[in-house]
């Protein structure tokens, strides 16, 4: 029967056809089964991103009494073995590009000598500011610096966190320079229907008109 429907609706005119599934999806029978399967769905889901659950202690408050250092590293260091198999087998898209032990304790060690610091106090962490003028001038010269030649005037970066606020911060200086030396005011952006879930943040961030396509 669902295979049926299908061919069927696909038959019939796609604003028709979706004026008519909404009325099926109504339907209590139908509306039933949607739910089941939602249920089951939502229950597999809830079982892969929660796996510690009933296992480890949960809060949702903060405890009348805290709970020790030793203890909550053993418990992290538990929680990360059972993990690690998972993305040095291969398991991991983009989260992790680089698996070597020796490395991954050079940066450990890069992470605890700059705990504490802080860019935005350039006084005294000086060090901070001078490792990202460096990252931006390295990437600027990979991306052909010299080659455009003096006329492009002074060229600027900043190091970012990750993907998200990278296209964020992108988007945003394409919208100002736009506005900037175009006069554009209602901005639009195209993307395609894979892109990045960023780029529609950014679109509700910084009030630019999104076209998605296949």
């Amino acid at each position: 029967m669902p295979d049926k429907l299908a061919t069927y609706m696909g038959k019939i005119p796609p604003p028709l056809a979706s004026l008519l599934l909404k009325f099926i999806k109504r339907l209590p029978p139908v509306k039933q089964q949607i739910e089941k399967e939602y249920d089951g769905m939502m229950k597999e889901l809830e079982d892969q991103v929660k796996p510690y659950k009933g296992k480890v202690a949960a809060y949702t408050h903060i405890p009348d009494k805290g709970c020790n250092r030793d203890g909550i590293l053993a418990q992290m260091e538990e929680m990360g073995a059972m993990e690690m198999a998972k993305w040095r087998q291969g398991f991991a898209s983009g989260a992790v590009y680089h698996g070597d032990n020796g490395h991954i304790d050079f940066l450990n060690r890069v992470y605890a000598l700059n705990s504490q610091s802080n860019p935005l106090h350039v006084d005294i962490w000086p060090s901070a500011v001078k490792f990202e003028a460096e990252v931006v001038s390295m990437t600027a010269n990979m991306l052909g610096a010299k080659a455009a030649g003096p006329a492009t005037g002074e060229i600027c970066g900043t190091v970012t966190s990750g993907g998200t606020e990278s296209i964020l911060l992108a988007m945003k200086t394409y919208r100002d320079w736009a506005r900037d030396t175009k006069g554009i005011t209602k901005p639009e952006m195209i993307v395609p229907s894979t892109a990045h879930a960023a780029f529609d943040k950014a679109a509700q961030y910084f009030n630019i008109q999104i076209i998605h396509i296949p």
